[in-house]
C-alpha cells in the first residue's frame, strides 16, 4: 500500500519501503513506504491548506459525509476483519468485536458534534452589564493522529473522526507494524467526501516519523497513544512550538480481589480482561492483587481457567487468542517472565514462548518487591498475583506504581470497594470488573506516567477544539 497524501497515493520521496508482516507467520502481506522528512512535511503543508476548505463546510454537513463514511466502512467490515488478523495478530473473533465497537464509536462521535453547543456567560455579573459574551469552541486547525498498533480501528475512531468532525484537517500516522486497516479508513474518508487535503497519512519509522511529525512548528495539535516513553518524547519534540498534546500512555493497572468476591466471577474479570488481544491492552488488568485468606483458593481457580486458553494462529477457530505483535515484543515479555522468576516469582503455569510470536498463559505467584509488582508494564499474556492482607494494603501496593491508567476491584461489600475505587490513583476504577474498560462517553485518561488529556466522547471534542470568547460591547443597553 501507499500513503496518502491530498488524496494522492504516493510513495515515499527516497522510494523505501518497508515489509508489514503476519505475526503468527512472519509472511510477507504487503509493503509500506518509509516516509521521509520532506514527505511529512508535504503532509503536514497539505492539511494546512484542506483545513481551511474543510472547516468552512458546514458542521451538519460534514457530519453527514462522516455518516456516508460509517456506511462505507461497515461494508468492509470483512475486509477489515481478515486484514486486521493478518496484520495486528488479533483472532478473527477479536478482530471482529474491535470492529463493530469501532464503528460504533465513530458513530457516537458524528452524534455528538450535533449537541456540541457554545454559551453565553451570564449578563450582567460584573460592572460591564450591558455587554454580551460569547464562547465558542474552534478547530485547533492541523491534528497529528498517532495511532498505536493493539486497536487500529478504535484508536483511529477516537482520533480521527473527532477532529474531523469539528473542523480540523489530519495527519494520521499508524503504527509500522499496523498501516494497512489505516491506509484503507483514510481512503474511505475521502471517497466518502471528506476534502482530500484535510486526510493525509503518512507511514515509516516511529522514531523519525513521529519526530519530525510532532515537531512540525505546523502541527497545532498531537493526540497520541502508545508507551511512556515515547510520549514524552513527543512531548518534548512538541514543547518548542507549545504545540497542545494529549497523551494516552502506559500503564500497570492494579485489580484488587477482596476476600468477599465471588471467586468464579472474580477469576472470569480477570483471565477475560487479560487474555483479550493477547494482553496487548494498555488498561488491561497487569496486577491481581489478591487477599490472602483466599488466594491459595484464587490460583487453583486461575489455573483452571488459564488451562482453557488456547494461544493460536489467528484463523483458527479453537485459538483464544494470537501472537503478539512481533517476535521483538515477544522476547521482550519472555524476559521480563524470567526477571520476574529471578526477582522471587514462582511460575504456577505457563511461562514459556513458542513459534517465535507466541506467549503461553503464564500464571506467576509474585512477591510485591518485584518489578512487575510496580513499574514493570507487561504487554503479554502474564498474570502475576500479589498477595496483601488488609485493604489499606493493597491501595498502597495499587498506587506504588509510577502509573495510573485504570484499575478495578471485585467484592461484595459495596462500600469497601467504594473505598478502594476513592483511594486508588488512576484515571478509572470499575467497581466489581477489570481495569479493561472503555465506555465511549468516558472521559478515558490516566494519572502520573499515565499521561494527560481525556479521550472519549464530549471531552474528545473538547480537546479537539480551543476556545474563542466574542465579547459584544453595549449588546444589551
Amino acid at each position: 500500500m501507499k500513503m496518502i497524501i491530498g488524496g494522492q497515493f504516493v510513495d515515499a520521496s527516497d522510494g523505501a519501503t518497508r515489509e508489514v508482516l503476519n505475526p503468527g507467520t512472519q509472511e510477507v502481506i504487503d509493503t509500506i513506504p518509509m516516509a521521509t522528512q520532506e514527505d511529512v512535511s508535504k503532509a503536514v503543508a497539505t492539511a494546512k491548506e484542506g483545513q481551511k476548505i474543510w472547516s468552512d463546510v458546514a458542521l451538519h454537513t460534514r457530519i453527514d459525509i462522516l455518516k456516508k463514511y460509517h456506511a462505507l466502512f461497515l461494508a468492509h467490515k470483512d475486509e477489515f476483519v481478515e486484514l486486521a488478523a493478518k496484520e495486528m495478530g488479533k483472532t478473527t473473533a477479536h478482530a471482529e468485536a474491535e470492529v463493530l465497537n469501532s464503528a460504533d464509536l465513530g458513530l457516537y462521535y458524528i452524534d455528538a458534534a450535533r449537541s456540541f453547543k457554545s454559551e453565553v456567560l451570564p449578563v450582567g455579573d460584573c460592572a460591564n452589564e450591558a455587554d454580551m459574551n460569547i464562547v465558542v469552541r474552534e478547530p485547533h486547525g492541523v491534528v497529528a493522529c498517532i495511532v498505536p498498533f493493539n486497536f487500529p480501528f478504535e484508536l483511529f475512531h477516537h482520533k480521527v473522526l473527532p477532529a474531523l468532525v469539528m473542523g480540523n484537517a489530519v495527519v494520521i500516522k499508524p503504527a509500522t507494524d499496523t498501516p494497512l486497516c489505516n491506509i484503507k479508513m483514510a481512503e474511505l474518508l475521502v471517497e466518502a467526501g471528506v476534502e482530500p487535503k484535510a486526510v493525509n497519512i503518512i507511514t515509516g519509522s516511529g522514531g523519525k516519523v513521529g519526530n519530525w511529525l510532532s515537531g512540525n512548528p505546523d502541527v497545532d495539535f498531537i493526540t497520541f497513544t502508545g508507551s511512556t516513553e515515547v510520549g514524552k518524547t513527543v512531548a518534548a519534540n512538541a514543547a518548542p512550538n507549545l504545540t497542545r498534546v494529549s497523551l494516552e500512555l502506559g500503564g500497570n493497572d492494579a485489580l484488587i480481589v477482596l476476600e468477599d468476591a465471588d471467586l468464579d466471577y472474580a477469576v472470569s474479570e480477570v483471565v477475560g480482561g487479560r487474555a483479550y488481544c493477547a494482553g496487548q491492552v494498555c488498561c488491561a488488568n497487569k496486577r491481581q492483587l489478591v487477599q490472602n485468606s483466599i488466594k491459595e483458593k484464587f490460583i487453583e481457580k486461575m489455573i483452571e481457567a488459564l488451562k482453557k486458553e488456547k494461544p493460536g494462529k489467528q484463523f483458527d477457530p479453537s485459538s483464544t487468542y494470537g501472537p503478539l505483535i512481533n517476535e521483538g515484543a515477544a522476547i521482550e515479555v519472555e524476559n521480563q517472565i524470567k526477571k520476574t522468576v529471578e526477582q522471587g516469582g514462582k511460575i504456577l503455569y505457563g511461562g514459556k514462548r513458542f513459534d517465535k510470536t507466541f506467549i503461553e498463559p503464564t500464571l506467576i505467584d509474585t512477591p510485591k518487591t518485584a518489578d512487575i509488582a510496580k513499574d514493570m508494564e507487561v504487554f503479554g499474556p502474564v498474570w502475576p498475583i500479589i498477595g496483601f492482607d488488609t485493604v489499606d494494603e493493597a491501595i498502597e501496593i495499587a498506587n506504588a506504581s509510577v502509573y495510573g491508567l485504570s484499575g478495578g476491584v471485585i467484592g461484595q461489600d459495596i462500600n469497601k470497594c467504594m473505598h478502594v475505587a476513592k483511594r486508588l490513583d488512576s484515571g478509572a476504577c470499575i467497581v466489581n470488573g477489570g481495569g479493561d474498560y472503555r465506555g465511549p462517553g468516558q472521559p478515558f485518561g490516566g494519572h502520573k506516567n499515565s499521561g494527560y488529556g481525556n479521550e472519549g466522547g464530549v471531552y474528545t471534542l473538547l480537546e479537539m477544539t480551543q476556545i474563542k470568547s466574542i465579547i459584544m460591547r453595549d449588546m444589551l443597553k
